[in-house]
């Protein structure tokens, strides 16, 4: 979800922002509409309008996320997630090689670019 905002075009293949350019109820989203804060409410006045959303309009649109602190809450989620699989994947019985893999099948998840 946060690469469908702020990933690099030349790494995601898709362009900037266009998540929010479609609307997406992406989770940094999602976080800062239910943030009660005024960039919240700006954001979801933003993505309200009948028009479609002009480059400025992502732009603005991606800020408000961020000040909204969506972005924030997004990254403390995965991680609080990824912390919470590992401790899983420690306490079960399989070979050391099987949750090796799924260890970074979820690291990767949690950290990739593209």
């Amino acid at each position: 979800d946060l690469l469908g905002i702020w990933g690099a075009p030349e790494v995601t293949g898709k362009p900037v922002g266009a998540d929010l350019r479609a609307r997406k109820k992406s989770l940094p989203v999602v976080a800062a509409l239910t943030s009660g804060t005024g960039a919240g409410r700006e954001l979801g006045a933003l993505l309200a309008a009948e028009q479609p959303l002009s480059e400025d309009d992502v732009l603005r649109a991606a800020s408000l996320v961020e000040a909204a602190a969506g972005r924030e809450w997004a990254e403390s989620e995965a991680s609080a997630q990824l912390a919470a699989a590992l401790k899983c994947l420690a306490e079960t019985d399989m070979p050391d090689e099987v949750r090796a893999e799924f260890a970074g099948i979820a690291e990767f998840i949690t950290a990739r670019q593209s």
